[in-house]
């Protein structure tokens, strides 16, 4: 494995909208050594207030015995605005499953006194082309880093998104991945204007690299504490998506940070330029890649087309 060392320990910066799946890629960070978690920012997404992203952010932290990691409010309003969706279905309406909380965190260790763009801004700073931003959610946070300081677009080592399409194929809605669609020309001004390195996993890709039923009863009946937590927070969903008749339970966030923390986990990608449709009637918030070069442009992501599972599954079943 091309796992990090301690002796080569990685700064990343969170930027998360927790979200069942959310919870376990955070887990999976936390899990290793070898990853300095400098901070959790959180954006509105899968929950209905940003508030909301960040006490569930501070819930993982607190189950994963890591609350000394401060958690940032960032957006909680998209650039442009989009149509609330009613995502409760999935991920139920705390978003972490609907899981009782017998003994819950310290909310007012959430730290509302900076703005979490701010700090992005601030952090970039102090380590200039040594912190990876793993952004799991909607990127407002990250075009709004952007907009205030254009210079931020080249101090991230390198930017990991889950997020966006590789066959206009819709989770919400015909076209658009979620966390697209949540704020398009976020996503659109991170993809165009952004100059470090990055990383898009896209949903394609996700449904592809689903985990087995079997594999997964056994990783949440591990006996600890972050494994009793994930299968809790997971409860509902996991059974909603048998009664879908889905062969694999799906996550996607953990497939973007497992690509950080083991590095030759990657098995295809394709160094491609890709940009974001935010006017289509119909394909609004849809990733357009441009596969054949037609648009003469410089290439600006990597596209993550296919990992290795045997090595995910060990990363999975260390973050227990």
């Amino acid at each position: 494995m091309h796992l990090l060392n301690i002796g080569q320990q990685k700064l990343v910066i969170l930027d998360v909208d927790p979200g069942i799946d959310d919870a376990i890629a955070m887990m999976m960070v936390l899990s290793q050594p070898a990853v300095r978690v400098l901070a959790v920012t959180c954006v509105r997404g899968n929950a209905r207030e940003v508030l909301l992203d960040c006490k569930n952010a501070l819930r993982v932290l607190h189950a994963a015995g890591r609350t000394d990691i401060p958690v940032y409010v960032g957006a909680s309003l998209q650039l442009m605005g989009n149509d609330v969706y009613d995502y409760t279905y999935w991920n139920g309406r705390d978003s972490m499953g609907d899981a009782p909380d017998k003994y819950p965190p310290d909310y007012r260790l959430i730290n509302q006194a900076e703005h979490a763009v701010l700090m992005l801004i601030r952090m970039s700073n102090a380590y200039p082309n040594q912190i990876t931003l793993i952004a799991l959610g909607p990127l407002t946070n990250v075009a709004l880093a952007r907009r205030m300081d254009p210079d931020i677009s080249s101090r991230f080592k390198e930017i990991i998104i889950m997020g966006g399409n590789i066959r206009g194929e819709g989770n919400i809605g015909i076209s658009a991945e979620f966390n697209f669609w949540m704020d398009p020309e976020a996503a659109q001004v991170v993809l165009r204007e952004y100059k470090c390195p990055m990383k898009v996993v896209p949903w394609e890709v996700c449904q592809e690299h689903g985990l087995e039923w079997d594999f997964f009863a056994n990783w949440t009946a591990m006996p600890t504490r972050r494994a009793r937590f994930i299968k809790a927070i997971s409860l509902n969903l996991s059974k909603w998506l048998r009664g879908q008749g889905e062969p694999t339970y799906l996550s996607c966030d953990p497939l973007a940070t497992a690509i950080v923390i083991d590095t030759g986990i990657v098995q295809t990608v394709d160094t491609v330029y890709a940009t974001v449709e935010v006017e289509g009637e119909y394909t609004r918030a849809q990733m357009v890649v441009d596969w054949w070069g037609f648009r003469r442009k410089t290439p600006n992501v990597d596209i993550i087309r296919s990992l290795n599972m045997s090595r995910y599954k060990n990363l999975l079943m260390t973050a227990m």
